[in-house]
């Protein structure tokens, strides 16, 4: 753990001198700002439901391009294979990406409090449970959302095409919600678990319900240990 830690606080620096990390910070915060002064200001809701669900949609965006370097820029550049010498394990290297990562998001989630103050301040019968339940919420989604995005960036070496796939398989998971009234009633309720969405939404209205944290935990050691198989076959192929 301590190996994962040493990467995660690694990355986070580099990711932290890095003026992209501060543009994507700017533009998340712009459009959060935007949507938060409708909700707020025009249509006067002392709540954060809706900033929420809006969040969401971004972070099919935004946790891509936080993470299409993660690997890809490693491969790219020569060190990933480096790294490979050294002895470090894959999983280690894995996990310290998606750490990282995380710490990326959860910084800019702090930064969106500032609505959250904005509420306190001049809102009346502000619900603070479902407040706090809807972050945590959005930290897991994301915390999930994250391990994809670094499982994308272990097949290309081109940043872009990381991204493209990371939104891709996020996106899926997004929009089966749309999809359910079009499938046979059978299937329903597998389509409807797999569902980001469906998961979320019980934190949204102020409830922590265990199955979400496991549903959400389970995919990102899902798709953790798929990039560590990913990368452990390309180390095979290149031995051969």
């Amino acid at each position: 753990m301590k190996t994962v830690f040493t990467i995660a606080k690694k990355e986070f620096q580099v990711a932290m001198r890095s003026v992209s990390t501060y543009i994507v910070f700017v533009l998340f915060l712009v459009i959060i700002g935007v949507i938060f002064s409708n909700m707020v200001f025009k249509i006067a809701r002392a709540e954060l439901r809706f900033l929420f669900e809006m969040i969401h949609i971004i972070f099919l965006f935004y946790i891509p391009a936080i993470t299409m370097g993660s690997i890809a820029k490693e491969r790219q550049s020569g060190t990933l294979e480096l790294l490979s010498t050294l002895p470090i394990k894959l999983s280690s290297i894995i996990w310290g990406k998606i750490l990282a990562a995380l710490y990326q998001l959860i910084t800019i989630i702090i930064l969106t409090l500032i609505c959250f103050g904005i509420i306190v301040i001049f809102g009346e019968g502000i619900d603070y449970g479902a407040i706090i339940c809807g972050y945590i919420g959005l930290i897991l989604a994301g915390l999930a959302y994250t391990s994809i995005g670094v499982f994308a960036s272990s097949f290309p070496s081109n940043q872009i095409l990381a991204f493209v796939l990371a939104l891709l398989i996020s996106a899926v998971f997004y929009l089966l919600k749309f999809i359910l009234p079009l499938l046979p009633f059978s299937i329903v309720p597998v389509f409807q678990y797999l569902s980001f969405d469906y998961h979320l939404s019980s934190s949204l209205k102020g409830v922590i319900d265990t199955r979400d944290i496991l549903f959400f935990l389970g995919v990102t050691v899902i798709f953790a240990l798929l990039a560590q198989f990913n990368l452990q076959s390309k180390n095979l192929m290149q031995e051969r």
